[in-house]
This record gives C-alpha cells, sequence and structure tokens, in this order.
C-alpha cells in the first residue's frame, strides 16, 4: 500500500509540476511550491519501501525464496512462446505457471528497475547544486529528460499493462483481492499457477502423511493399538 500510495502521489504532483497550466495542476491546487514538496516526500517514501524491500530479500529467509522464484530462467521465454501460441493461434496448450509466471516476474524486475531509475535521477536533479555541483549542467538536464520519459513509461505501464491484469481481466474483475489481503481463490490459483498448486497439494499430503506416522507410532505405546487418523 505504501508503494501504491507513494506512486500515486508522485505521478500527480509530477506532472502537475511538468505542467503548471494543466487541468491536473488546478486540481491538485495548493500551488507549485506545495507540489514540489509533496513530490519530493512521496520520493523518499517509496525510496524507504525500496530499501525495505532490499532488507526483506536478503537478510530474511522468506525474502530470499521469493528473490530465487522471481530470477528469470529459460522456462520462462518457452513459457511465453507457448502462451503466445495458445492466445494468438489456438495451436498449443496453455503453460503450466510456478508461483510467479513470466509476465510477473517482468514486472517484479521492472519496478526494480523503474524505482532505481527514477530514484537515481530523482535526487540528481534535487542536489544538483548541493551533492551533484561537480558534474557539467549537461548531465542533469539528461538526468531530468530520463526521469521524465521513465515516469511517462512507468505511468502507461501501471494503467495499460498492470490496472488489465489486476482489474480488468475476466479472471479476476472487478479486482484481484491479493492487493487487500495476499490471498487469491483456489479455482484462480489453480488455473494461473498449476505447478505452484501442484506442489502445495503434495506437501499438504507429506504432512498428512507424517502426522498419521507420528500419531501410529504414539498410538503404539498406549492402551490402543490403533493408530489415531484424523477424520479430515
Amino acid at each position: 500500500m505504501i508503494l501504491l500510495t507513494s506512486f500515486i502521489a508522485l505521478v500527480l504532483t509530477g506532472f502537475a509540476l511538468k505542467y503548471p497550466d494543466s487541468w491536473l495542476a488546478a486540481l491538485l491546487m495548493g500551488g507549485e511550491s506545495f507540489r514540489r514538496i509533496a513530490h519530493r516526500v512521496a520520493g523518499v517514501v517509496m525510496l524507504a519501501a525500496g530499501l525495505y524491500h532490499v532488507y526483506y530479500l536478503l537478510l530474511t529467509a522468506e525474502g530470499r525464496r521469493a528473490l530465487v522464484e522471481l530470477f528469470p530462467r529459460r522456462k520462462d521465454v518457452t513459457d511465453f512462446i507457448k502462451a503466445m501460441r495458445y492466445y494468438a493461434l489456438g495451436n498449443s496448450s496453455k503453460p503450466k505457471f510456478a508461483k510467479f509466471n513470466y509476465g510477473e516476474k517482468a514486472e517484479y524486475w521492472a519496478v526494480v528497475w523503474g524505482t532505481i531509475i527514477m530514484g537515481l535521477t530523482g535526487l540528481m536533479v534535487w542536489f544538483k547544486v548541493e551533492v551533484f555541483g561537480f558534474l557539467p549542467k549537461w548531465i542533469i538536464d539528461v538526468a531530468l529528460s530520463i526521469h521524465f520519459y521513465e515516469a511517462i513509461l512507468a505511468t502507461l505501464a501501471i494503467v495499460v499493462w498492470h490496472f488489465y491484469n489486476v482489474i480488468f481481466d475476466p479472471d479476476v474483475y472487478p479486482l484481484n483481492w491479493a492487493v487487500v489481503d495476499g490471498k487469491v481463490s483456489e479455482h484462480y490459483y489453480r488455473e494461473e499457477h498449476a505447478l505452484a498448486y501442484e506442489e502445495m497439494l503434495e506437501a499438504e499430503r507429506n504432512t498428512a502423511s507424517g502426522e498419521r506416522s507420528i500419531e501410529t507410532t504414539q498410538g503404539d505405546g498406549g492402551h490402543d493399538p490403533s493408530p489415531a487418523v484424523s477424520s479430515d
């Protein structure tokens, strides 16, 4: 939610600063000084969220597992080709995806790349005198151009690609509720992440089998030698 709100704030205030006479600038009100401060505050919040995410990825077991699962693999290329054949030509079976499919991986790394680029160029423009005063002015101008066009790219990626996948896709409409509680329906998970779903079922079967083994062993030492198997 912090990433979501800071991104929206950056988009609104950033384009309002770029186009001060637009309807967007009039809608935000507060004047250029307010929009400039709000933009910088939102940028600091997003960078802080990014640093926390780096901590999560590198210093927690869950984060390290997620990072490994998010790395691109050769299977992602073959999955993409199969998916294009399936959707465009109908001459191939739909590929089975793991916990993260090729589209989710691409979007994740696009966010990582975009945050680094936007953060670096934004800081260069913000502290062009105090910190980056040793650089020629044309480099700051280039950084400002990169910042602007990357903002356009990121906004279009969210509005056109991400919003479709999490809102307008008929399989999740009116919203993929994972954004709220981190969960999706079993049907959706089985259809969109079949490999991960099968691994989850196998892990549950192994866990249940281990519990039955323990209960059977414990039953051998008591008054009732029969195994205690749960009704589940």
